[in-house]
């Protein structure tokens, strides 16, 4: 049994044999064997002079007690402007394998995991990148499932029977030229209630969601297609190109031609 705590937080969370433990946004954390342990720096247990710290490498400390093993990744992402969820996630996601009841799927990755970090073997790194990926799928699913209804925030709106099936609206046609009062009609409220509702549950008004999504996809476009400004333009719904332009510069910092030539 240990005991895990993220900074600013009075109150260390107890975790278990099987548990997961996802920190979204790399807040600094201690873990421990007991709350009122002091804390060793991660720098001195890896005994690093100072970070980044290069792979993902094996470490064995303390030794004076029964042995425990800790299975430690991450994920990288590569989004610029817009990760829709990633900052309405807790700072700390606990899921207790024994308390709840989880999914056969996230059971067994987590086992798989340990299994290959344990005994490598040819493909063994390939396999985990993957099951990380699956893992954390499992971990955001099993949260929609955990979520209450007076959270707010993108794990929130999917799933309310107003706000919901707009965003899936604006995802699937964002070139589409979308007015509040059009997709109130299309989920049959008040343009206000939708207004309301979705500035409520994401925290900021719903054009200006559309605006950034578009942006993301402009992103996605810039690195990955050799489509000319205008071509990304008219795909993402702005009638010009220098419309869009502006406000990926406005975004940004840069031109959209500047960022691609730099992020290629």
């Amino acid at each position: 049994k240990g005991w895990v705590e993220i900074e600013g937080s009075q109150t260390p969370q107890p975790f278990d044999q099987g548990d997961v433990i996802l920190i979204p946004s790399s807040t600094v954390h201690i873990l421990a064997d007991r709350p009122d342990r002091l804390p060793a720096s991660i720098l001195d247990i890896l005994k690093v002079s100072s970070p980044p710290v290069r792979g993902l490498a094996g470490v064995t400390y303390g030794g004076q007690g029964q042995l425990t093993r800790l299975v430690c990744g991450f994920l990288v992402f590569e989004e610029l402007l817009f990760t829709p969820f990633w900052g309405t996630l807790p700072p700390l996601m606990l899921i207790n394998a024994q308390a709840e009841p989880v999914s056969s799927l996230l059971e067994m990755g987590v086992q798989q995991i340990i299994h290959e970090t344990l005994n490598a073997s040819p493909g063994s790194q390939c396999l985990l990148a993957r099951l990380t990926e699956l893992l954390f799928v499992q971990i955001l699913r099993h949260a929609i499932q955990q979520n209450s209804e007076q959270d707010f925030g993108w794990l929130s709106a999917i799933q309310d029977p107003i706000v919901g099936p707009v965003l899936g609206l604006l995802h699937a046609q964002p070139e589409h030229d979308w007015s509040v009062q059009e997709l109130a009609n299309r989920v049959c409220v008040a343009r206000s209630t939708l207004a309301s509702r979705f500035s409520k549950l994401l925290g900021q008004p719903l054009k200006q969601y559309l605006m950034r999504w578009r942006l993301q996809l402009a992103v996605n476009l810039l690195r990955s297609t050799h489509d000319s400004m205008a071509q990304i333009a008219a795909q993402i719904g702005y009638n010009s190109e220098a419309a869009f332009s502006r406000a990926f510069k406005r975004q940004v910092g840069v031109p959209p031609a500047t960022w691609r030539s730099h992020n290629r």
